[in-house]
């Protein structure tokens, strides 16, 4: 939760929000004392969040439309510690930011409340509720369940995208030392191959007698036998 700056004229947002009429996303308080907890879970259970601005009331334009009044409210430290505390006696506690717009020296209050990444909420008094159609709606058993199971599932897919990550990342260091381990057996095979043309060039060489002969035939049964397996662990991969 954050108070900022007070703005000496309007904001653009608050010039903005004035010129519409209250809906899914925004409702006007003609003062703070019309500001309730059911305001803040409202927004927050929505998908949207919302805006309050407390200090405006409603009033029809030149082409009939509704939009925001400026009336001004009561700009000081025990009003702003009355909306935190709201915010904070929720449950979980709402994250919201206060704004004080000014207009021809008639301040008012901008409450932002976004969407709540902990839903639902509730109020102190154990009320969920949920902002639709333009009005604060009470939350019926079936719906607070869905919303619930909607928060759950989000949370989820979220953990489920960081656990994959770590899989990936072991996938690809387990293929990075089968890689190794194939380039390994790849050099000795090559080695081997070297060292059965040796022996072999000797044992058919009329220099060497019988008994050395029949030795290295022995010797190059053996290297053979092994060169096989390895070729068939790298086969295997």
């Amino acid at each position: 939760m954050s108070y900022h700056k007070v703005f000496k004229g309007l904001s653009d947002r608050a010039k903005e929000l004035l010129m519409r009429e209250e809906g899914g996303d925004m409702d006007f308080k003609r003062s703070a004392s019309a500001f309730k907890s059911d305001d803040l879970v409202a927004f927050a259970n929505s998908s949207t969040g919302g805006v309050l601005l407390l200090g405006v009331d409603e009033m029809k334009d030149e082409r009939g439309r509704q939009v925001g009044k400026i009336v001004g409210c009561k700009i000081d430290d025990d009003t702003k510690m009355t909306i935190l505390n709201r915010a904070a006696g929720c449950f979980p506690p709402i994250d919201i930011e206060i704004y004080v717009e000014n207009d021809d020296e008639i301040p008012f209050y901008r409450i932002e409340i976004p969407s709540g990444k902990n839903k639902p909420y509730c109020t102190s008094g154990g009320t969920y509720k949920i902002r639709d159609d333009g009005q604060n709606k009470t939350l019926d058993p079936t719906s607070l369940l869905e919303l619930f199971m909607q928060q759950q599932s989000g949370i989820f897919m979220d953990r489920f995208r960081e656990a994959t990550k770590e899989f990936t990342g072991i996938i690809k260091g387990t293929h990075h030392l089968i890689n190794n381990h194939r380039k390994g057996i790849e050099k000795e095979i090559e080695g081997l191959k070297q060292d059965f043309k040796d022996l072999h060039d000797k044992a058919m060489s009329p220099e060497y007698d019988y008994d050395l002969v029949k030795a290295n035939h022995r010797l190059l049964k053996e290297l053979k036998e092994r060169m096989e397996r390895l070729e068939g662990m790298t086969n295997d991969e």
